[in-house]
């Protein structure tokens, strides 16, 4: 498993649905395929009898495997060799068998046998097989903080990721990163062309865990305390169109934009990086790779400049070189609440910088939106959908991010709330029920704000989900929602190119979708964005826009939704959308 599936695969599968296996309690089965001990979720056992304690120790890590396999679900069929055929046992031998899984559970966390079912082999006498259904819930609090790592190509993106996720030393060659890459052309040429994640986590304790001290992603999802999703972008201006889907789509918490320490400036895509996240209110990082090969007259040079940009592109926020870990909490919550930009000196090679790296990141913790503050205490539920997976024995799996509200799986029926997604082409919305939860891969019954998540849903009728869709309250999109269904609206902006002022159409990314929009109007905007054009010192780059979807198309728009718009292979403008118009 590489560290581009850490968060959602297409494996997902909710506690109480299976992928598709043969059961001994099938009247017609007298042999069963044979047990699969490199994967899946399900566990053959003859009997289980006088089981020490360092044997139940070992029996519960192999069962913790196979819940880790079916993502918190586990299928324990007794009486049935490896080989599949069913011998069957006694009632004595059956007591004694699920009271050892019932002490291996023990030594798990959140792990309870949920179901027990048996069949008479009649053919055998009274000897029986069983089926025993075993589910681990996840009840330890966790917080989650998502990056997205930007940069100019060949900066050392993607071997930072595969150094903090794996733990290694890179060789120089981009060794570190070839975990994170999805394709082979992408292995071949060094350059990214895709979105991966890669995941670090942090105990109770502070202490790292990634793919050096844990096996899985699901195993460090499970022991963390406190996750840090690290979103890799791609630095080829060609793949331009998956960068702004990231920035949109992936709703990260942070910016964390990478540059090279022998380059002597900053290029021209970094400063739109460091613009685009002063325009959406982004805290922001600067993270300065290879500095083993770094010569000192070009470091400073390089330093120098980066100051004078973020004075320029990030006005009001300071600014702070890392070198030790003393200050990393009150460094953390600066950089969230917009006070400070941290500057992080790295070498891949010699794994310098990255002890700091780590320690901030620890500490960096989620900070309401300035759009919306009160997101989570809001008594509707908005979850956007990011991807969409077809699974057998589960149905339709959405994965995303909650935005606003929470969703329970377990309140009673009258207390459940009512959802329903959209928008389709016409601007309607679907019933839908939600079946099961996965937060970090990890079963649960609740999802809520800020948190990303696989909801195994169904509909009340047949409608194509595509990315971009959201999920919402049905009452509050019945009282208030149906007026931000629209295809024309107003952003409060910063422009990014002036070719746009000429321009008649874009391409704007709304979350996970991406959209032609013509230009209606723009007007200038003085003092957006907390701060005038003066002081910013960048003249005529504030602008409100008025733009409307093609072909009649319509989305789902909301106050403060942050947008990113090209044309081709250069940004144009990023903002907000000011006002949702009918």
């Amino acid at each position: 498993m590489t560290t581009r599936d850490t968060m959602y695969t297409e494996d997902i599968a909710n506690a109480g649905n299976l992928k598709e296996y043969c059961s001994p309690l099938d009247e017609t089965v007298s042999q069963l395929p044979p047990e699969m001990d490199r994967s899946g979720n399900v566990e053959y056992k003859t009997k289980l009898e006088a089981v020490t304690d360092s044997r139940t120790t070992h029996l519960a890590t192999q069962l913790q495997w196979r819940l880790a396999e079916g993502n918190g679900h586990a299928v324990y069929m007794i009486g049935v060799r490896d080989d599949g055929f069913l011998v069957g046992i006694t009632e004595p031998e059956l007591e004694a068998t699920i009271s050892a899984i019932q002490n291996m559970a023990l030594q798990l966390a959140n792990v309870a046998i949920v179901s027990i079912s048996k069949r008479v082999l009649a053919h055998r006498g009274d000897r029986v097989v069983a089926e025993v259904h075993i589910d681990q819930h996840s009840n330890t609090p966790r917080t989650e903080v998502r990056v997205a790592v930007l940069g100019e190509l060949g900066v050392g993106k993607s071997t930072v990721l595969g150094c903090l996720t794996y733990g290694e030393a890179d060789d120089g060659h981009g060794k570190a990163r070839l975990n994170l890459l999805r394709h082979r052309h992408e292995v071949e040429s060094g350059r990214t062309s895709s979105i991966a994640l890669g995941v670090i986590g942090f105990n109770a304790d502070g202490h790292v865990l990634n793919y050096a001290n844990n096996r899985s992603a699901e195993q460090i999802y499970q022991r963390s305390h406190h996750v840090v999703t690290l979103i890799d972008t791609c630095g080829y201006a060609k793949h331009l169109k998956t960068t702004a889907r990231a920035i949109t789509g992936h709703s990260p918490h942070a910016f964390c934009v990478t540059i090279a320490a022998d380059r002597g400036l900053v290029t021209p895509t970094t400063r739109e990086y460091m613009r685009i996240a002063a325009v959406l209110r982004m805290p922001l990082m600067i993270v300065l790779t290879k500095m083993d090969i770094a010569a000192k007259s070009t470091f400073a040079a390089l330093m120098h400049d980066i100051l004078a940009t973020l004075d320029v592109t990030v006005p009001g926020r300071g600014r702070c070189i890392v070198t030790d870990t003393t200050e990393s909490k009150q460094l953390a919550e600066d950089m969230m609440r917009l006070v400070v930009v941290p500057i992080f000196t790295t070498s891949a090679v010699r794994t310098l910088g990255f002890s700091e790296l780590t320690s901030v990141m620890s500490k960096t913790l989620q900070a309401p939106t300035c759009a919306n503050p009160d997101a989570a205490a809001s008594p509707m539920f908005e979850f956007h959908v990011e991807h969409t997976y077809s699974i057998d024995n589960v149905g339709t799996v959405v994965t995303g991010w909650v935005n606003q509200g929470s969703v329970n799986i377990s309140a009673t029926s009258v207390d459940k709330r009512r959802l329903c997604i959209g928008p389709d082409s016409t601007g309607g919305f679907v019933d839908i029920e939600v079946n099961s939860i996965h937060t970090l891969r990890i079963p649960t019954e609740l999802a809520e704000t800020g948190t990303s998540a696989a909801l195994a849903i169904e509909t009340h009728e047949p409608v194509s989900i595509e990315k971009g869709m959201v999920i919402l309250d049905t009452e509050y999109l019945n009282k208030h929602g149906r007026k931000q269904v629209s295809g024309e609206f107003t952003a409060r902006i910063a422009i990014l190119s002036q070719e746009f002022r000429s321009m008649q159409s874009v391409i704007v990314h709304i979350r996970s979708a991406y959209r032609l929009a013509h230009v209606l109007d723009i007007a200038d905007d003085v003092g957006t964005f907390g701060h005038s054009q003066q002081q910013s010192g960048l003249d005529r780059d504030f602008a409100v826009v008025r733009l409307r979807f093609d072909d009649n198309v319509c989305d789902y728009l909301s106050s403060g939704l942050a947008i990113v718009a090209r044309d081709g292979q250069n940004l144009v403008f990023a903002g907000h959308v000011a006002d949702v118009l009918q």
